[in-house]
């Protein structure tokens, strides 16, 4: 008897189980410890109304009641069901959005409605996991999901509902050919796709990847008219419901959705608190990046959101071919975020569902199926035919001694020696007893055993160098976490180089058509910011945008608005406006080396396959991206390894233009300059900056080059 068909499910249903016990214990955790955060006193008093309302039947209360109207009733309306069962409470007073959040609600009440919040975010959990249960897992341990899904806010229904809207969407796209003319599990999902509108608006972005799916579809299958009719009916099945289930819409329908819309562009520009925040245009991405640890770390017992985002970002081409929808998810929810200016916190749950199930790809691809496949070969080396090759390591020795000999001396040694500082408390007081063997002395000792680690606190001062061991390494993590150095680090290494490799491969292709008069001028001239010192050339930059003196602000001064780039002035009071000018002086920079190597890239190519191209029909669109940049990017991939590393690494141009914002390496030196960012020079704490930017920099080229298969190299048919 064959046990598979039977094994799967029984698996399935002990992970679902699993999941949802994981996911259920995070959240019981942080419901009943959390702290009272801002806009629960005012879904509580929204509650509280609502279960006035069925307490005395008064249904057509209904028509009339929704305490913060910016927002659709129904969360509320659940909320309020919640405390039916609970002793009436004196209504919560009505305060403004600005002030501090309650600390004195009835604890009785705040447990019920966290309670039902944690609920639905539990099923939410479970549901991922029927799918994948590694994203259940995934979702069950996020640690903003579990934050805002346990308290009073408005996340949890909208994320539950959303996510049935685009299973049962999945659900009929995958029975469609069986069921062609039927609308089927297209029914439900409307039904909680309207469902989320009337619970939270922002959750609709799931509608939006599912009607770009379905048209992706159609155009590939043909079927546009067809498909184009039914999600016009499945659309207006889902506004009915939304209709329906608003009934605080229904006296006056129009101007009240307009009140709704018109108060969220209002707030979201106008409102003291959004201002007051100052949150850049990228936040989103720090949220994904960070967790909620540090706010309340006994609340919050398990913080791997950045994990979680890493994997999703090396899963999204997996996912984009698995199950689109997911991926198109990710992105219109990015989109809606970055747009939107209010960009708090709580926002990100509208897309962490898709988030983990491609996060679970990347785990997939980068750690679970290497792992197989290598398990394969090592089952297997026994039945190989072995090959012995000829050992020509000896006669290679001579020529590989030079090469040997400065990487030894000029990398290995200095890697070596800084990681010996990092475990010290080595700094500007006690250089003397440093250079005089003391941090030999100390690292010696400590490895053998002979000196215990040091209890020294930072920042240090000590006259004499002390082993202190690897202390220093999780809070320097922590810090560059914590404060968003670390993100903005690799936010600023993806966007730069990415907009220096579009310029460079967009001039090289240009230089690269036929009939291009002076290609090499061209290409002198291009090259000319690259020979340029970073120094000077951000110097350079300076004079254009110095707030007071440069030309910019003097440019403004004398000819106003009408200036070319006035909209740039005053760019220092903006984090936004501060990465605009930022990458202005970073692409200029280093574009021209992304240049050179597309343009040697491209002279590399046999044109006998363009020739096929164009016989087979094929435009230029569809020419680059099916034949120039398929055989391009194995070439390309190590111009952008290199660039990506200066990036990261990039000193002088934060150095001089002195902004908020600064990379790992720019902090490094104020640790180190004695007369910089402490009283005196922290060099054990600039080393371990040193050691985390080289180990991160080893995962950046490690992973780029498995995702790119560059290793591989061309190959033509």
């Amino acid at each position: 008897m064959n046990n598979k068909p039977f094994l799967k499910p029984f698996f399935l249903s002990i992970s679902v189980l699993l999941v949802v016990l994981l996911a259920w214990g995070l959240r019981w955790n942080a419901l009943t410890t959390l702290n009272i955060d801002y806009d629960e006193d005012d879904y509580m008093r929204a509650a509280q109304e609502y279960t006035t309302i069925f307490r005395t039947g008064n249904w057509t209360a209904f028509l009339e009641t929704n305490y913060r109207p910016e927002h659709p009733p129904l969360a509320k309306v659940v909320f309020g069901l919640s405390l039916l069962s609970l002793p009436e409470k004196p209504l919560i007073g009505d305060h403004p959005t600005t002030s501090e959040p309650n600390r004195y609600l009835p604890r009785d009440l705040l447990r019920n409605a966290r309670i039902t919040s944690a609920v639905f975010g539990t099923i939410t959990a479970g549901l991922v996991a029927l799918v994948n249960p590694i994203g259940g897992v995934f979702l069950a341990v996020h640690a903003f999901t579990v934050k805002y899904v346990s308290q009073i806010m408005l996340e949890a229904l909208p994320a539950l509902t959303s996510l049935l809207a685009v299973l049962f969407y999945i659900r009929w796209k995958q029975h469609k050919p069986k069921k062609e003319t039927r609308l089927g599990w297209l029914i439900p999902s409307a039904i909680f796709l309207g469902l989320t509108a009337s619970s939270k608006y922002l959750y609709c972005v799931a509608g939006i990847a599912i009607v770009i799916d379905w048209l992706i579809t159609a155009v590939e299958n043909q079927e546009t008219k067809k498909s184009i009719s039914k999600i016009l009916v499945w659309g207006s099945l889902a506004f009915l419901v939304f209709i329906i289930t608003d009934p605080y819409l229904w006296a006056d329908p129009i101007n009240r959705l307009n009140e709704t819309i018109f108060y969220h562009a209002a707030y979201s520009s106008g409102a003291s608190e959004v201002e007051s925040a100052g949150f850049p245009l990228w936040q989103p991405f720090i949220w994904l990046m960070t967790t909620p640890k540090a706010w309340q770390p006994n609340s919050i017992l398990i913080a791997i959101d950045p994990l979680i985002t890493l994997l999703a970002l090396f899963g999204f081409s997996r996912q984009l071919k698995k199950q689109p929808v997911y991926a198109i998810w990710i992105l219109v929810a990015l989109i809606f975020l970055l747009i939107w200016p209010t960009k708090w916190p709580q926002y990100i749950v509208i897309l962490t569902a898709p988030l983990c199930l491609t996060a679970s790809e990347g785990l997939k691809g980068l750690f679970i199926e290497p792992v197989v496949r290598l398990y394969d070969r090592i089952k297997n080396k026994n039945r190989s035919i072995k090959i012995i090759e000829p050992n020509n390591f000896k006669k290679a020795l001579p020529w590989l001694i030079p090469g040997l000999t400065a990487f030894l001396v000029f990398t290995l040694l200095p890697l070596l020696f800084q990681a010996g500082v990092s475990l010290t408390d080595f700094n500007s007081v006690s250089m003397k007893d440093g250079l005089n063997g003391g941090i030999f002395r100390e690292v010696w000792g400590g490895l053998a055993g002979r000196i215990p680690p040091d209890n020294t606190e930072f920042p240090f001062r000590a006259k004499d160098v002390n082993y202190i061991g690897t202390s220093s390494y999780l809070p320097v993590f922590d810090y560059i976490k914590s404060s968003g150095i670390l993100f903005f680090d690799i936010f600023w290494t993806f966007l730069s180089v990415f907009l220096q490799s579009i310029l460079g491969i967009g001039v090289a292709l240009l230089l690269w058509q036929r009939g291009v008069q002076f290609k090499r001028g061209w290409e002198a001239l291009f090259i000319l910011p690259w020979a340029i010192p970073e120094m000077i050339g951000a110097l350079m930059w300076i004079n254009i945008f110095a707030p007071a003196t440069g030309w910019l602000s003097l440019g403004v001064e004398q000819y106003g608005s009408s200036f070319p780039f006035a909209g740039l002035n005053g760019w220092e009071q903006t984090a936004n406006l501060r990465l605009v000018v930022l990458l202005i002086s970073g692409v200029w920079y280093g574009f021209p080396f992304m240049m050179l190597a597309a343009s040697a890239g491209l002279r590399m190519l046999p044109t006998e396959v363009y020739d096929a191209a164009a016989l087979d029909g094929a435009n230029s669109l569809n020419t680059f991206r099916y034949v120039t940049w398929p055989m391009l990017m194995p070439l390309f991939i190590p111009a952008i390894i290199i660039r990506g590393i200066f990036a990261f690494n990039q000193f002088y141009l934060f150095q001089a233009f002195r902004t908020g914002e600064t990379t790992l390496a720019t902090l490094s030196y104020n640790f180190f300059n004695v007369s910089g960012y402490f009283i005196n020079g922290q060099f054990s704490i600039s080393a371990v900056l040193n050691i985390i930017t080289i180990v991160i920099l080893i995962g950046f080229v490690i992973l780029l080059n498995r995702w790119s298969k560059a290793g591989e190299g061309v190959t033509y048919a």
